[in-house]
């Protein structure tokens, strides 16, 4: 019965995964948010996949920023991600020009609840 809930398991994961970033020295740096989101970016545009910066400003306590690249995988597919430094690609639910709906469901899926201020792609 383990065994075969390990293979399930190890199926399940090869079927979800997804890109790395390609400059993953930049992950290890500390608010590398940005570097990390763009270099990300680049990657995905190389390899013809769509993708995005977004720059998210939310509030708690006190002003807190943070970056993502978002982007559609696989390619021909309508499943959008966001990926970050410290928790790599999540799936996220939104339409990808809206880019409050995608920052609050970024952050929803980081458990980030603050109320966000602004979402831009970055240009």
């Amino acid at each position: 019965m383990i065994l075969r809930f390990t293979i399930l398991a190890l199926a399940l994961t090869a079927c979800t995964s997804t890109p790395r970033n390609p400059q993953s020295a930049v992950e290890r740096e500390i608010n590398a948010c940005l570097p990390a989101a763009i270099t990300m970016r680049e990657g995905l545009v190389e390899s013809g996949v769509w993708s995005e910066v977004l720059l998210v400003e939310w509030r708690d306590s006190k002003p807190r920023g943070h970056a993502y690249a978002v982007y559609l995988y696989p390619p021909g597919r309508n499943q959008l991600w966001a990926y970050d430094r410290d928790w790599g690609s999540t799936r996220v639910r939104a339409v990808k020009t809206d880019a409050l709906a995608v920052a609050k469901a970024a952050n929803t899926s980081r458990a980030i609840y603050g109320p966000i201020t602004r979402a831009e792609y970055l240009q």
